[in-house]
Parts: C-alpha cells; sequence; structure tokens
C-alpha cells in the first residue's frame, strides 16, 4: 500500500487476465484515469514454474484475478491455483478475485446471498469454489461474485445472438434459468470502487455479490436482444415469434435461479446496483451501426 510520503502515486494493480473480457475492460475504461498503474503478466508467467519468481520483482498495492472467471476448464489451471495461492496470501498486499452467480445450483427460491453456500457440481463451479478457498483463506481478501457478463465483444453471449439472427439460424434456446445481466462496464466500476476505497482505508474483506437490477429468465433475455435488434434486422421480427412459440412450449420446465442479492456491497461500500436493459439497447445499436 502507499504511504503517506506517495499520497498522490498511482494505485498499483497486478492484474491477472489482462486479455480477458474483464481484464481488456479494465485496462480500457479506467485509461483516462491517472489514480491507476496497471502491471499485466502474460498468462504463460502465471502458470509457469518461474512464475512466482518473476513476479516477485513486480511491485504493486492491490492483485485483481480476472482470469479464473475464464480460465477456471483449462487444463493447466491447477499451475494457476499456485499462483493464485501465493498472490493471495501475501502480507499487506489485499486480493479481488471475480468469481460468478454460476457457483450456486440455482436450487433457492430467491436471490443468493453472500453467506449461502456455494453448491453446484458442474465442474466450472467446482474450480471457482476451489480458487474461491484458496483466496478467502486470507482474511484480507474479496472474492466478488457477478451474474451474467456482457459486453458486446469476442465471443460474448449478446454478440453469438446477433450472430445467429444475422445468419437466420433458429434460436433455440432453453428457458431453465433466472438471472441478472450485467455489462462488463458496469462490474469495472464497482471493481475499481472497491480498490479505491480499499486503498485509502477502508476494511471491508470477505464475500460480495453484485450484479444489475432486475432479474430476468435466459429466454426473456435473448427475447431483449432480439426486440432491440428488430429495429435494425428483420431478421429479428421472424425471431420474435419464434421464441414466442418456443417458450409456449417449454413454459413448463423446471427453473433455476441464479440470481444474487445485492444489498452487503451498498452497505459496505456505498455501491448502487444500476439498471441493464438501456446498456444492452446501447451495446445492440452500437454493434448495427458498426456494421
Amino acid at each position: 500500500m502507499n504511504t503517506v510520503q506517495d499520497i498522490n502515486a498511482p494505485i498499483r494493480i497486478l492484474l491477472l487476465g489482462s486479455t480477458t473480457e474483464v481484464g481488456s475492460s479494465l485496462l480500457q475504461l479506467s485509461k483516462e484515469k491517472k489514480e491507476f498503474e496497471w502491471l499485466c503478466p502474460e498468462e504463460s508467467v502465471l502458470s509457469g514454474s518461474n512464475g512466482q519468481a518473476e513476479l516477485d520483482v513486480l511491485q504493486f498495492d492491490v492483485v485483481i484475478d480476472a482470469l479464473s472467471l475464464r480460465y477456471a476448464l483449462q487444463d493447466d489451471y491447477g499451475k494457476f491455483q499456485s499462483t493464485l495461492h501465493y498472490l493471495s496470501h501475501r502480507e499487506d498486499t489485499p486480493f479481488i478475485m471475480v468469481s460468478s452467480a454460476r457457483i450456486f445450483s440455482g436450487t433457492k427460491d430467491a436471490p443468493y446471498a453472500e453467506m449461502d453456500e456455494p453448491d453446484s457440481n458442474e465442474p466450472y463451479a467446482l474450480a471457482l469454489i476451489e480458487a474461491e478457498s484458496i483466496v478467502l483463506s486470507h482474511p484480507d481478501n474479496i472474492v466478488l461474485r457477478t451474474g451474467w457478463l456482457f459486453s458486446g465483444q469476442g465471443d460474448d453471449f449478446v454478440c453469438r445472438t446477433l450472430g445467429l439472427i444475422q445468419d437466420g439460424v433458429n434460436l433455440a434456446y432453453k428457458d431453465d434459468l433466472i438471472g441478472s445481466p450485467t455489462p462488463i462496464s458496469d462490474l469495472v466500476r464497482v471493481i475499481l470502487s472497491m480498490v479505491n476505497q480499499g486503498h485509502y482505508g477502508s476494511e471491508n474483506k470477505g464475500v460480495y455479490h453484485y450484479c444489475c437490477a432486475e432479474e430476468i429468465s435466459w429466454i426473456g433475455l435473448v427475447e431483449a436482444i432480439v426486440a432491440t435488434s428488430g429495429q435494425f434486422d428483420p431478421k429479428a421480427q421472424v425471431e420474435v415469434e419464434a421464441i414466442g412459440d418456443e417458450f409456449s412450449e417449454t413454459q413448463d420446465s423446471v427453473m433455476r435461479r441464479q440470481s444474487l442479492s445485492c444489498r452487503k456491497i451498498f452497505n459496505h461500500f456505498g455501491i448502487k446496483q444500476r439498471p441493464w436493459r438501456s446498456k444492452l439497447r446501447n451495446l445492440v445499436k452500437g454493434l448495427y451501426q458498426a456494421n
């Protein structure tokens, strides 16, 4: 952490996963913020045998793990977990891990709170649960769980859905989940706020949840994407009717809820939930205009 003598120095952040969707958004959306300085080791360093030695020479104030969210099913994730343990147990260097609502099975009939035990048995969830336990074994660290992320970049769900519409492919999604869509730009806002507050004296630690306001079913999210794209693509109008027919045939399926209660992060950090629909509309509009 910075001392009183260097109070005006930027916060030096070691970012794990700088090329992931969350990592690249952290860099892009903070590039005008002079209060942050980013250190971005290559992924090969983080899972390599000499990774700890290379990280030892770096000076940083806080670590953000944006890699586990994408990397948890990779074959060499176990090697990264060794680095995760090393970095999350450094003295006087807080660690923030970004995790997911997918660690929950979805059988609860209300949004999950921070004290609820992760209970999903899916391989992805089990890997994240193990990583969370590594990070939380040090009392000064934070695990931040979030909802269904979208950014409009790369292999993003929104991009995939729009691509299927443009290709004339039927959107045969299964409607068995309820969750809270969250733009990555909003998650970035939350992460940077937590970093700032922690650097300048906040002692809040442990597990926190953040996702945008308003739950919706998976097919409801698809409908929201299609409804907006219908303003720019006639093919989307056909999909609106197809989704309606599909939903009428599968509406008796068992729904799982993977939404999160976010009262704690508001009470401790003053971070309010924001709506996701306006962000989604602007994102879809921007993608069509770019093409």
